[in-house]
């Protein structure tokens, strides 16, 4: 077993994610990777799923019926479990979407925790996301976010 292996370990039947819940699976694990979330991290996430037609046929005890979810994938699993999870669920039409939006979560708050590098790192290897293309999108997510 690898060492990848170790940390991506095999999701638990229970665990798997539709695609709405793979994105804000994304998007919620950034937010919780250095332990906590903030007022930022959380308005980033509302903003975004928000905005995405992904989730127009979502209602109120939708929403909560999904992030109780993911929330107790957070807490008892990790982050990284998290990403994991929501990598299988997450088509492949919105990959560059869900790591922007990690990307801006993660620079919401003003301050990039290691823990969030690792989980930027993470993404932008299981996404298959080209290395330019990552650059290119967390300089622009950097300018974007200063105040």
């Amino acid at each position: 077993m690898g060492l990848f292996d170790k940390i991506f370990t095999k999701v638990p039947e229970t665990d798997k994610l539709s695609k709405q819940e793979a994105f804000a699976g994304v998007a919620l694990a950034m937010a919780g990777a250095d332990g906590s979330i903030s007022q930022a991290e959380w308005d980033g996430i509302v903003n975004y799923i928000r905005r995405l037609r992904l989730y127009d046929n979502f209602s109120g005890p939708a929403f909560d019926k999904m992030f109780d979810k993911l929330f107790r994938i957070l807490k008892s699993q990790g982050a990284s479990a998290l990403v994991a999870s929501s990598i299988e669920g997450l088509p492949d039409d919105l990959k560059l979407t869900a790591f922007a939006c990690a990307v801006d979560i993660a620079l919401a708050d003003g301050v990039l925790e290691e823990e969030e590098k690792d989980i930027i790192n993470q993404l932008a290897e299981t996404l298959q996301i080209p290395e330019q293309t990552a650059i290119s999108i967390i300089e622009v997510l950097i300018i974007k976010n200063k105040v």
